[in-house]
């Protein structure tokens, strides 16, 4: 747990359903590095800017829930994604470390894009899932910038990804 001081840009869903999903997008238009944590994952426009992205060389680091990973809506996204990732990876988890009941989902949704050639970081996190009918919900996100909210981000997305690394192998896509 920590503290910060933020102005922040907030999004309610659905009626903010559309101006959110094109900040969401811009966001990952011109990254210079992308931690993604997500559950539902797929909202095609995100998948292109991301292929778009590792395409100029961007590090994506995307850690995704097992149980939609799965799904067949996510499926052949995911594995198309995780193939063609030249500058990334893939991460399969579940709520795993420091979770009483690890088998539990992934519903963490949010991401870290340090902003190309800066160290600045722009931040996304809500409850809307990335995803067509995300935005078309009653779902809430922020965007802010805080360098200390990033890296506790980052620490925390890492940690968990080499948890489900050592821990979850069953789930990593090859």
């Amino acid at each position: 747990m920590f503290t910060i001081s933020i102005t922040e840009t907030d999004y309610f869903m659905p009626e903010d359903g559309v101006v959110a999903q094109k900040q969401f997008l811009e966001l990952l238009a011109n990254p210079g590095e992308v931690w993604m944590s997500a559950y539902s994952f797929t909202l095609q426009p995100m998948f292109d800017e991301l292929l778009k992205a590792d395409a100029r060389s961007v590090k994506i680091l995307l850690l995704l829930d097992h149980s939609e990973e799965a799904g067949r809506a996510e499926a052949s996204k995911v594995k198309h994604l995780a193939a063609n990732l030249k500058h990334g990876d893939v991460t399969i988890t579940t709520a795993g470390i420091n979770s009483q009941a690890p088998s539990q989902i992934w519903h963490w949704k949010g991401f870290v894009v340090q902003q190309s050639g800066s160290s600045q970081y722009a931040c996304w996190e809500g409850s809307t899932n990335f995803s067509q009918s995300g935005w078309l919900q009653g779902n809430s996100a922020r965007t802010f910038s805080s360098a200390v909210w990033a890296q506790k981000f980052i620490q925390q997305f890492e940690a968990h990804k080499q948890w489900a690394l050592a821990n979850e192998p069953q789930y990593q896509i090859h």
